[in-house]
């Protein structure tokens, strides 16, 4: 059984038993719950995988005695260049080489370098380097970085450093989410940096606006930092339950959908009521489609630009593949193969394009005994809480979601993303991979395809090859000669059910409905 609990932390297995079918079928869910010495590897504040960075060396090149410091333009270039950075705008500041340059920013705050000491952070990524002294000096920032690339900390660390200084009442920042779980592991990433600083920090729910309608002026006058989606944050304003005017920094994450159709109304109505004439904005994202970027422009002033690697790209760490398979028939064949045969190690991802197809998918792999679970949004937030916590602490193998999941949620030990429909664009494929080979881990992505979403591959296919990714000639020649179809692809259900039987049923209820609709018309009748 021990194999079968170091099998569920992701861990790799050597020996007779690696090629096991029964391993990833008939393992009790329970079987590893009670060993504590196995490190959690799914856990957001697992320890990343360390980084260096190399800028100016000693005299000598004595490489021993490298200097973590960036003193110069000179400095600066030759690190932008190394890690592929472009910064543009005006009086730009000088990247960090490590978080001990914080010190050297406006408000230092020795807790902040202890706390990122503590969670095992040891250099800052390439977007942390820029962004943490654009936002501590003020600067509206449009950011766009691959998934996984340290994001979240690029926002908190400077945001927390300048707050934990601030003596004013009130509102001091507001990150905006779209999703309520990317808000819960923001909330999740500000605690623990902020530890033994003296600040409020609280995720909009339906507990805090309780909260601040029993206790409203004291409990406003306490809030430093607000992490919310949009409808929440708005439905807070409505209600005067929050005051924006006092608030000096505003982040729209995700911000590729907080611009885009669907939330730019509400993304609107929380930028105008953000009336502090120094408000700082920042956005941030890991696909920054023009349009966006535009709208973005309109409502900053001299903003800072960073764009790590490409503006729509991959991390490198992921190795992304294609698999043709006919059919839906054929994808559900396929995908049942490669969980149970062995092939791959979980934790895994599985996306779909909708929640009808991911109860239909979950229910046919529940019968095939694979240990796994669905998330998506028609489920309360307490269970897809507990979805998500069972996941990140290695319960559950395989996890079946829609979009709901593609942004922003970070699972350190995910092993394979599966598309089992196509994204419907590059962002949205972006995304969805993007949750694997995080934090310098390795990762894989596969994603199924059959005739009819070839009309649809083109998109993938460009940020596969600018990834480095071997495509077929034949299968760009098909994309080249189809016009690409943006609405979404009606496919036939997920299901082994023998199409007679599904007839017979339809028919059944076809005559139950007609009996019922006789019934209403004859009682109206009389």
């Amino acid at each position: 059984m021990d194999m079968f609990k170091v099998l569920a932390r992701g861990a790799k297995i050597r020996g007779k038993h690696q090629n096991d079918l029964e391993l990833f079928r008939q393992t009790p869910k329970t079987s590893f719950r009670k060993e504590h010495d196995l490190e959690r590897k799914l856990h957001f504040f697992s320890k990343p995988a360390k980084r260096t960075v190399q800028v100016s060396k000693a005299p000598e090149d004595d490489l021993d005695n490298v200097e973590l410091v960036i003193n110069s333009e000179e400095d600066a270039a030759s690190h932008r260049a190394s890690h592929r950075i472009k910064v543009t705008g005006t009086d730009l500041p000088l990247p960090i080489a490590s978080f001990t340059d914080l010190v050297r920013l406006a408000n230092p705050q020795p807790p902040v370098l202890r706390n990122l000491e503590r969670l095992g952070f040891s250099d800052p990524t390439p977007i942390q380097s820029e962004a943490i002294p654009a936002l501590s000096n003020h600067r509206d920032l449009i950011a766009c970085a691959p998934t996984g690339s340290g994001k979240t900390l690029a926002f908190v660390i400077p945001i927390i450093n300048s707050i934990a200084a601030m003596k004013n009442k009130g509102v001091k920042a507001v990150i905006v989410s779209p999703t309520r779980e990317l808000a819960t592991q923001i909330y999740e990433v500000a605690v623990q940096t902020s530890r033994g600083l003296d600040l409020s920090i609280g995720v909009v729910n339906k507990s805090l606006l309780a909260k601040l309608r029993n206790n409203n002026a004291g409990a406003k006058q306490h809030m430093d930092l607000v992490i919310s989606t949009p409808l929440r944050l708005i439905e807070a304003l409505k209600t005067q339950l929050l005051d924006l005017s006092t608030t000096q920094f505003l982040v729209l994450d995700e911000a590729d959908r907080l611009l885009g159709d669907g939330f730019v109304e509400q993304t609107d109505e929380i930028v105008a009521s953000c009336t502090n004439n120094s408000l700082v904005k920042a956005i941030f994202s890991a696909t920054m489609p023009a349009n966006v970027e535009d709208l973005a422009n309109s409502i900053m002033h001299s903003a800072v630009r960073v764009i790590v690697g490409y503006k729509e790209a991959a991390s490198d760490t992921i190795e992304q593949s294609l698999q043709f398979c006919g059919n839906e028939h054929g994808k559900l064949h396929a995908i049942r193969q490669m969980l149970t045969g062995g092939e791959v190690v979980p934790p895994i991802l599985v996306f779909v394009q909708s929640i009808a197809r991911a109860k239909a998918l979950f229910h046919e792999l529940l019968y095939d005994k694979v240990n796994v679970d669905v998330i998506h949004s028609e489920l309360t937030q307490n269970q897809r809480d507990r979805v998500v916590n069972n996941f990140k602490q290695g319960d559950i193998w395989v996890l079946i979601c829609t979009d709901v999941l593609a942004r922003g949620i970070d699972f350190h030990g995910v092993n394979l993303v599966i598309n089992y429909d196509v994204p419907q664009n590059g962002q949205a494929y972006v995304h969805r991979i993007g949750r694997t080979g995080r934090a310098g881990r390795k990762g894989k992505a596969v994603t199924l395809y059959t005739k009819q979403d070839v009309a649809t591959l083109r998109p993938i296919l460009n940020i596969m090859k600018q990834s480095g990714c071997e495509i077929s000639d034949w299968l760009l020649e098909s994309t080249r000669q189809r016009k690409n179809k943006r609405n979404i692809i009606e496919r036939d259900q997920i299901s082994t059910v023998p199409r007679v039987f599904k007839k017979q049923r339809k028919r059944k209820q076809e005559i139950i409905e007609g009996s019922k609709r006789r019934a209403q018309k004859s009682s109206a009748k009389e």
